[in-house]
């Protein structure tokens, strides 16, 4: 049986590593997964014994990472963010690391066409777009009604609720409220905000049965070089819970959403207001839109498809 070793951060998400195990599996592949928690140069010997080492998101030094390439037989790259130039703008040092990895990788995956694009600036084989997926047939679908109290929600971990005040005004603050509209936050985390909002404290377990409390989904974004290499987790999990969405166009979501088909892209505060009041007050629509949310989600954006496909990537090296 091959090896393969997934190398990563201290607390790593399953959506571009766990979920493809069993794909791997059925190739037949034993997967060990490794995070950073782990002493590095512990890591080689396992590194060394493996078909293929997959390491997602990671940059490292040159020393580290000539011991890590001269260690591994196959080398694969994974990257969701903008990793190269780091949240905080560009980063000379990062971009070195970055060249230095992509250009000496076996295969590399990118997780939107902006992400691929830098990658194709040090090389020109084995770089391929693998956007971030969910498994479809693991949420339920929101069944639209009637309602005197629209619930417009967000769903993000503590280090993004930053996006949230990009749209404090116009939903967040009691003075600029839309009338029958209540905002919720699904988070690690209460945000620091004023204003009559809901709160439910992000679980795994009860992931889905949050996501199914709200009628929209919305996701602020700056226009920025870190959101632009952002993989739109949030759109992919409103749209495959049947949700409408609003979001700005930004990045990888003028790709996921179709303005007024399963979704609305916003630029402004004004365009926002008169997209959630719309869907708002037309459960018909949030409904139509819902389901064209759906369809992509399980066209574009499922495990069902890109499984197969990243585990044969990996196992054709």
């Amino acid at each position: 049986m091959k090896r393969i070793v997934f190398l990563t951060h201290a607390n790593p998400q399953g959506y571009r590593i766990q979920q493809y195990f069993p794909y791997l599996a059925k190739r037949g592949f034993e997967v060990e997964l490794i995070t950073t928690r782990t002493v590095f140069l512990k890591t080689l010997p396992a590194i060394r014994s493996a078909h293929a080492v997959y390491i997602q998101r990671l940059l490292f030094d040159p020393i580290k990472f000539a011991l890590l390439r001269a260690s591994a037989k196959r080398l694969i790259y994974d990257f969701d963010d903008a990793v190269m130039f780091g949240s905080r703008g560009i980063s000379p040092t990062r971009v070195r690391k970055f060249r230095n990895m992509v250009s000496r990788a076996d295969l590399v995956l990118a997780g939107n066409h902006f992400l691929l694009q830098e990658a194709k600036k040090y090389r020109k084989d084995n770089v391929f777009y693998v956007p971030t997926v969910v498994d479809i047939n693991d949420y339920p679908v929101k069944t639209h009604n009637e309602k005197t109290q629209v619930i417009a929600g967000w769903i993000g971990s503590a280090s993004t609720l930053k996006y949230l005040d990009i749209i404090r005004l116009l939903i967040l603050e009691e003075r600029q409220s839309i009338s029958g509209v209540v905002f919720k936050v699904i988070a690690d985390r209460a945000p620091e905000i004023k204003g009559d909002i809901l709160f439910e404290r992000w679980t795994k377990e009860r992931e889905k049965d949050a996501l199914l409390s709200l009628d929209i989904g919305v996701m602020p974004l700056s226009d920025d070089i870190w959101s632009k290499g952002k993989c739109g987790l949030k759109l992919i999990q409103y749209m495959a819970t049947g949700l409408p969405s609003v979001t700005h166009p930004i990045g990888v979501t003028e790709e996921m959403i179709e303005d007024g088909v399963n979704g609305f892209l916003r630029s402004d505060i004004q365009g926002w207001r008169s997209a959630i009041e719309g869907l708002s007050r037309d459960v018909d629509l949030r409904r139509k839109m819902g389901m064209a949310a759906r369809e992509v989600a399980a066209d574009r954006y499922s495990l069902h498809v890109w499984g197969p496909r990243v585990s044969e990537l990996i196992d054709s090296l």
